[in-house]
C-alpha cells in the first residue's frame, strides 16, 4: 500500500481529465482488486465444480436414475450443452444490462437448479433440472474473467488471467476431494450421491450473495454514457486501495470511451448487430479462426474427454477388469445392468489419483503462470505435453500410469488463459466480449 501511495504522489498535485485506462492506473492495484478478483476466482471455481461434477455424480447415481451406459455421455454432456447455448445471450445480456445485476441472477439460478436436481427422483427430472442450470452457467464461467479484467489496469491483466487458471486448476482438486468425503459416508439414510449434488450446488448460490458487493464495471457504464458513475466506481476503489478519502482522487473527468484503434465505442444497435459480422472479415477472421481451432482442441479435451476420467479410472482400478490391457478396452466395456449388479461406488484408488494429479498439475500451473515464460511457449508446452500423456494413456497397460496420464487432461487448462489474453490483444475493445463466449 505504501507503494502505492508513493506512486500515486506525483498525480496529487493536479486535477486532470483523462481516459479511463490511466484513470485505472491511477486508481492503483490493492485491496479492492484482491477482494474483487477473489470473488470472480470463488465463482469460477463454483461454477467449475458444478460442470465436472457430474462425473463423480453418475457412476454413483447411476443406480438409482436407472441410467444405462449408452446415456451416460450425454448425461456428461449437458453441462456443456447449456453453455454453447446460451454464450452469445448472456453476452448481450451483460452489455445491456451491466455485468453485476446480470452476474447475480446466472450464478443464483444456477446454483438454485443444480440444488432441486438432488431432489429429482428420475433420471428424466434429474435431467431437466440440470439442463435448466445449465443455461445460467455460461454467464459465470466467462463473464468473471471480464468482469475482472476490466478492474485492473492494462499492464497487469494478462498475468491476472494466468493466475485465474492456476488458481482454477487447484480448485479443480476440490471436486474429488468433496466426492470422496460425501460418497464415503453414511448421511442417515440419504442417498449420499443426492448429498454430494447439493454440496456442488450450493457454493454457486452462497457466492451469488456476495456479488452485489462488487461495483459495476466501468467500461460498461462508460460504453452506456455513464460517465459520473464511472468515476465514481474509479473514486471507490481508489479510496479502498489507498485508504484516502474518495474525492482526493485526482481524476475528475473521464474521457469518451475508445476502442484499441482510437475510434469511439458507440452502443447503438448499429453496432450491436454488427458485431458478429465484423469478426468475419480480414483481419479479424484469420485470428478468430486460428483461436477457436486451438480453443476448440482445448476444450474438447478439458470439458469433454476429461469428463470421463473419474468413470475410467474406476474401471481400471476394478479387479474385475483386470483382463483388459489397455485403457481404450476398458472404455469400450459395455455393462449390461439388466444381468448385472449395479454397483454404485466409486473406489479409494480412483478419488486418490484424481486429487494428488489435480494439485500437482495445479501446483505445476500456478508456478508457470509466474514464470516470465511467454504465451506462446506455454501453449506450445501445454499441447505438447497433454498429447504426450493421451498417447502414453493409451498404449500403457499399467494402469496407475494409465489413470495419472489420463489426469494430465486437465494440464489444458493452462491454455486458457494465454488464449484469452490473445484474444483480448487481437480483437477491439467492442468486439472481444463476443469472442470470449463463442
Amino acid at each position: 500500500m505504501d507503494a502505492t501511495r508513493r506512486e500515486l504522489s506525483s498525480y496529487k498535485l493536479k486535477k486532470m481529465e483523462t481516459d479511463l485506462e490511466d484513470a485505472l492506473e491511477v486508481a492503483g492495484i490493492g485491496k479492492y482488486q484482491y477482494l474483487h478478483n477473489t470473488l470472480m476466482v470463488v465463482i469460477l471455481a463454483s461454477a467449475m465444480i458444478e460442470m465436472i461434477g457430474c462425473s463423480f455424480l453418475l457412476p454413483s447415481a447411476a443406480c438409482d436414475l436407472d441410467l444405462p451406459d449408452n446415456l451416460r455421455g450425454i448425461m456428461a454432456s449437458i453441462p456443456n450443452i447449456g453453455v454453447i447455448l446460451t454464450a452469445p445471450l448472456w453476452g448481450r445480456a451483460a452489455d445491456n444490462l451491466g455485468r453485476r445485476p446480470i452476474l447475480l441472477l446466472s450464478t443464483m439460478f444456477a446454483g438454485l437448479f443444480g440444488f432441486i436436481a438432488s431432489f429429482m427422483p428420475t433420471l428424466l427430472t434429474f435431467a431437466i433440472c440440470k439442463l435448466a442450470g445449465s443455461f445460467f452457467l455460461s454467464c459465470p464461467t466467462s463473464l468473471c474473467y471480464a468482469y475482472a479484467g476490466e478492474m485492473i489496469p492494462r499492464k497487469k491483466r494478462d498475468v491476472t488471467l494466468l493466475i485465474f487458471n492456476a488458481l482454477l486448476m487447484l480448485s479443480a482438486s476440490l471436486t474429488p476431494i468433496l466426492a470422496w468425503t460425501v460418497l464415503s459416508n453414511d448421511w442417515l439414510g440419504l442417498k449420499p450421491w443426492r448429498l454430494l449434488t447439493m454440496v456442488y450446488a450450493l457454493p454457486l448460490f452462497l457466492s451469488s450473495l456476495a456479488v452485489p458487493w462488487a461495483q459495476e464495471s466501468p467500461k460498461y457504464l462508460l460504453t452506456k454514457h455513464k460517465y459520473v458513475e464511472a468515476l465514481e466506481v474509479l473514486k471507490y476503489i481508489y479510496a479502498v486501495n489507498t485508504g484516502c478519502d474518495k474525492e482526493s482522487f485526482c481524476v475528475t473527468t473521464l474521457k469518451r470511451s475508445v476502442d484499441d484503434s482510437g475510434k469511439e465505442i458507440e452502443v447503438g444497435v448499429q453496432n450491436r448487430g454488427s458485431s458478429l459480422l465484423s469478426l468475419l472479415r480480414p483481419p479479424h477472421l484469420q485470428w478468430l479462426a486460428l483461436l477457436g481451432f486451438l480453443m476448440f482442441g482445448l476444450l474438447s479435451l478439458l470439458n469433454g474427454l476429461y469428463l470421463f476420467t473419474p468413470d475410467t479410472i474406476n474401471k481400471l482400478m476394478n479387479p474385475s477388469n483386470a483382463a483388459y490391457g489397455t485403457i481404450c478396452e476398458v472404455i469400450n466395456l459395455r455393462v449390461n445392468t439388466t444381468t448385472t449388479k449395479c454397483s454404485p461406488s466409486i473406489s479409494r484408488g480412483t478419488f486418490e489419483i484424481m486429487v494428488y494429479a489435480t494439485l500437482v498439475y495445479g501446483a505445476l500451473v500456478l508456478m508457470l503462470s509466474f514464470t516470465p515464460v511467454s504465451k506462446k511457449a506455454q501453449l506450445v508446452t501445454m499441447f505438447l505435453v497433454v498429447g504426450a500423456a493421451c498417447i502414453n494413456a493409451d498404449l500403457t497397460t499399467n494402469r496407475l500410469v494409465a489413470g495419472i496420464s489420463m489426469s494430465a487432461l486437465q494440464v489444458t487448462a493452462l491454455g486458457l488463459g494465454p488464449l484469452t489474453a490473445y484474444a483480448v490483444h487481437l480483437f477491439p475493445t467492442h468486439l472481444r466480449y463476443e469472442k470470449l463466449n463463442k
